[in-house]
């Protein structure tokens, strides 16, 4: 990380990068030391879902004041830079890790789903599952499992209700490679991860970050080891 090419101290703060504010989250630092035109918040080589995860990371671990520490910005800054070069996959991934997204013991959201929620969840994440690259899916079956999703009936704002909603917007993808569905998707189960670890603080969330870009990584064969920072941003 060439790390000379940020203005020192480093400011990471909870939101988004404004112009001349001296402050930003994970992922703009990434942005910027990656070259990108424009400071964002989905840097070029990043994968969306991912940056996301960090995006969510980044603002659990923000202290009162907007503001975080040198630890946890060390923290957050290796998790977005293992995010780097995740950007440019194929369908061969995103199925697969939606799959994981839902139903994956450590960090999928059918934890937080009990009953008929929990079955529909399962149900289409195993269609994700099983889709073969190059195969043509059976769209009856995924649109009854849509169905089956949006039937089972939850309580407002919950864990669960925002699990089985991630799921059946997933169901699309299989139509689609559209990014902002996948976006939708990711957004609703970290929702879901949010609600569910309100009371245990960030370190929960920042575990599952990890299974996320690590599942990520592993299925386009990518490395898994992280990378260590040689200095730590105040």
């Amino acid at each position: 990380m060439e790390l000379d090419r940020i203005t020192h101290p480093l400011r990471l703060a909870r939101g988004s990068h404004q112009p001349g504010s001296g402050k930003g989250c994970a992922m703009n630092a990434i942005s910027y030391i990656n070259g990108d035109e424009h400071i964002t918040d989905f840097p070029a080589t990043s994968a969306r879902p991912l940056a996301s995860f960090v995006q969510l990371c980044n603002d659990l671990l923000a202290g009162p004041d907007g503001y975080l520490s040198p630890e946890d910005s060390l923290l957050v800054l290796e998790l977005g830079w293992l995010t780097v070069g995740t950007a440019d996959v194929a369908d061969t991934v995103v199925h697969p890790w939606v799959a994981k997204l839902l139903v994956s013991p450590p960090w999928g959201v059918v934890q937080y789903a009990e009953n008929a929620a929990a079955e529909a969840i399962t149900a289409i994440a195993e269609l994700h599952r099983l889709l073969a690259p190059g195969e043509t899916p059976a769209i009856a079956e995924w649109d009854g499992a849509a169905r089956a999703a949006r039937a089972v009936g939850t309580t407002p704002v919950t864990a669960e209700r925002y699990a089985v909603r991630a799921a059946c917007q997933s169901t699309a993808l299989v139509e689609t490679d559209d990014w902002d569905t996948l976006d939708a998707v990711t957004g609703n189960a970290l929702k879901a991860h949010r609600l569910a670890n309100a009371d245990a603080g960030a370190a929960r969330v920042v575990e599952i970050t990890r299974n996320a870009i690590r599942s990520w990584r592993r299925l386009a064969g990518l490395s898994v080891v992280g990378t260590k920072w040689d200095a730590v941003a105040a």
